[in-house]
């Protein structure tokens, strides 16, 4: 193993469960009965997967940084970086798409450095939001179906300080750069909205809506609001 870890025990948990915080600290949280030996054993059966979050939650901060757009930077959505290729040459149509692992994109050849940039941004700004808008629809009507929610209408905008808005007419609304998140926050974000077709507020009536959903929703909000300004989307 090649990580520390902090054991929490807990008189009413019946069952043992590892969290990895955005900071890369992990908690074993376990009833109290569980004996030191059996904790130990379960770290280790799962050390695999502790260490592939550690190494997520390490990548998204080590690339938050300003962008490049050129060849070879990276871009992250649903969680995973992609590194992106920039195609020279004549396209019948200049779009960015998702291949073989790589985002790719196309500009035409000999295109000055500025405006190479700007036709990559518009192609990547357009194929983040059109992706949003198909998953985020995708998600909001599974979780809504088991809400047993009917919102009026799921739409995309672009937000300064909010990922997400739910109206009282039924409307709502997701920051597009949600989608370069882990699925498990996207998921805390459009359940969030659609409990507020249930309680208009943030009432523990509220929460406890969320939490029948989601139970570790506490982590996943944490998760968003360390490394919501660091998505790397701000196109």
């Amino acid at each position: 193993m090649s990580f520390a870890y902090q054991v929490i025990r807990r008189p009413r948990r019946k069952t043992a469960s590892i969290s990895v915080q955005p900071d890369c600290s992990v908690q074993i949280l376990v009833p109290s009965f569980l004996s030191d030996l059996k904790i130990e054993e379960l770290v280790q059966r799962k050390s695999g997967w502790i260490n592939s979050k550690i190494s997520q939650f390490e990548e998204i901060r080590r690339n938050s940084g300003v962008k490049q757009y050129v060849s070879g930077e990276c871009f992250t959505y649903l969680g995973k970086n992609y590194r992106l290729k920039v195609i020279p040459g004549v396209q019948e149509e200049y779009c960015a798409k998702l291949l073989h692992g790589r985002l790719q994109v196309y500009v035409p050849a000999d295109t000055e450095r500025k405006s190479q940039d700007q036709l990559v941004i518009r192609q990547l700004s357009a194929w983040y939001r059109q992706r949003a808008a198909v998953r985020l629809r995708e998600k909001t009507q599974r979780y809504a179906a088991r809400l047993l929610v009917a919102p009026v209408s799921v739409g995309i905008k672009e937000y300064k300080s909010r990922w997400g808005s739910c109206h009282t007419d039924g409307r709502i609304y997701y920051n597009w750069r949600i989608i370069a998140a882990p699925h498990s926050v996207i998921d805390y974000v459009v359940v969030h909205e659609l409990c507020h077709l249930v309680h208009p507020d943030h009432s523990q009536r509220f929460w406890n809506l969320v939490g029948t959903i989601l139970p570790d929703y506490a982590e996943r909000k944490a998760w968003l609001k360390v490394n919501g300004g660091g998505l790397g989307v701000e196109f």
